[in-house]
């Protein structure tokens, strides 16, 4: 009777196996999951984007529309000139790359 379970139990399994794989056989997978290695955006971009009189820097008045920006203006503004610069933003990406390793 043992033997009679295990070889159930084996057949169900495979039975399974082969079920599940005709089932999600059409489904990107790649889809579903989430993007973990997005690139992160480039100053830049942000500068393209934000910077309204064409300083080459970016202004709390100019990043008020973006809420990340804004919450962490303070911290990416080493200098506290109330600007951020290329240089500032790069030194704040580096810092959080080394936070997050």
């Amino acid at each position: 009777m043992n033997n009679f379970s295990l070889k159930t139990l084996s057949i169900s399994v495979i039975a399974a196996s082969l079920v599940s794989s005709l089932v999600f056989a059409g489904n990107d997978m790649t889809k579903s999951l989430p993007k973990v290695a997005e690139k992160a955006a480039s100053f830049s971009q942000f500068v393209a984007d934000y910077d309204k009189d064409k300083s080459n820097t970016l202004s709390t008045a100019e990043v008020a529309k973006n809420d990340v920006l804004t919450k962490n203006f303070a911290k990416i503004d080493e200098n506290g000139d109330k600007e951020i610069n290329k240089e500032e933003f790069k030194q704040y990406l580096a810092n959080m790359k080394k936070t997050l390793l």
